[in-house]
């Protein structure tokens, strides 16, 4: 009896399970998918696909990156002020694509395609033109090859060895216009105050053939040939010692492309001889930053020079990220021997969770030669503020 009983509970229990599933499933077999519902979500994954940015095959790898950098500028040149919204140069909005395939276990092959955008170059903007010039700029447009053995060559337009070599900068206060070249206001200095030309006698980018060494104990010696008429050669080192960081480089290079072919001869050799370091103590995080640099031609009346000089403090105070503190001099001395003296403050904020920099910085200048304060002497003196923020994707 207590046998038939345990198999007749049994039976209820299955039975009740059995139930309670159809009631359970069945809602969801009955839900409008639009009949077939295998062939819509087919359908509407072709759809996602079609609208989606892909690569072409899936040997070499795609990855989108970029930032947007805009800021508030405030300048002074004794005669006139006025307030802008500009594009720093220091770090431009741009956005690129880049990848690589491994070839073997030594060799990997490569690209990068990088487009800036300024719509208001903090350096071109003059006092009757808030605007600058509106012009798009390839920055990268190369593939490479890279062994771990042999190192790395790239062909196309890329940064010749001497790129960088003068803004090296171990702290993050590069991004407020703590540094050597990409002065905001620096068109209105010199086109409109009589002040000097200003830079850091970099090549920059152009179309180039580059050899990068591997890394040997901290060192990297590059070379770029391009153009028919640009070659330069640099020496770079990284490495830390006794809770110091340090990053260094020194660069040559000459350009005799100076008139792009229209001359009936060719034209004097610029001769570029440029440098930086930077040193940071990671336990307190005190750092120094300086740079310095000549140019010459035969048709120069005098040698271009400058120098810059940069120090501060750079920790994580707020939970948000790190803040650097900096205070910064240097100066400019062009071939028509016309000079800028300045000196500056700045800070940036960074925050980790939206991958942002928030940045502030103020620079004095004195200017000399020139046409500089010939028709008032208040107009040897230029003063600018620029704020804003960068957003890297």
């Amino acid at each position: 009896m207590t046998e038939k009983i345990k198999t007749t509970a049994l039976g209820l229990v299955a039975g009740a399970s059995l139930l309670a599933l159809t009631a359970y499933t069945a809602p969801a077999s009955a839900a409008d998918l639009g009949g077939d519902c295998c062939a819509d979500l087919e359908e509407r994954v072709a759809e996602l696909e079609a609208t989606t940015a892909r690569k072409g095959n899936r040997k070499v790898s795609l990855e989108v990156y970029g930032q947007v950098t805009t800021a508030v500028m405030w300048w002074d040149d004794g005669f006139e002020d006025n307030v802008y919204v500009v594009d720093p140069q220091t770090s431009n909005t741009r956005f690129g694509f880049r990848g690589k395939a491994a070839i073997n276990s030594d060799l990997e092959a490569g690209y990068n395609i990088e487009l800036g955008w300024q719509t208001a170059d903090a350096t071109k903007v003059r006092e009757d033109n808030d605007e600058g010039a509106d012009i798009p700029e390839f920055r990268q447009a190369h593939w490479y090859i890279k062994s771990n053995t042999w190192g790395k060559v790239r062909v196309g337009f890329a940064d010749t060895a001497n790129s960088g070599i003068a803004e090296i900068d171990l702290s993050n206060a590069s991004v407020a216009d703590g540094m050597s070249s990409s002065q905001a206001g620096s068109a209105i200095m010199q086109n409109d105050m009589g002040g000097p030309a200003f830079g850091n006698y970099e090549f920059n980018r152009a179309n180039v053939v580059r050899y990068d060494t591997p890394t040997m104990g901290g060192f990297v010696v590059s070379a770029a040939w391009g153009e028919d008429d640009l070659w330069d050669v640099a020496l770079r080192y990284a490495g830390e010692h006794g809770g110091f960081k340090i990053a260094a480089g020194i660069a040559y290079g000459e350009n005799t492309d100076r008139n792009n072919g229209a001359g009936p001869t060719d034209d004097p050799a610029i001769e570029v001889l440029n440098g930086g370091l930077s040193i940071m103590h990671m336990p307190t995080g005190l750092f120094v930053t300086t740079s310095a640099g000549t140019r010459d031609a035969d048709d120069f009346a005098d040698e271009e020079h400058f120098w810059f000089l940069s120090g501060g403090l750079e920790r994580k105070w707020f939970t948000i990220g790190k803040t650097t503190l900096f205070a910064m001099g240097g100066e400019q001395e062009d071939r028509s021997d016309r000079t800028a003296t300045f000196w500056g403050l700045g800070a940036v904020q960074k925050i980790d969770a939206a991958a942002m920099d928030l940045y502030i910085s103020y620079r004095h200048y004195e200017l000399d030669g020139g046409t500089a304060g010939l028709v008032d002497p208040n107009e040897d003196k230029f003063d600018t503020v620029v704020g804003g923020a960068r957003i890297k994707f």
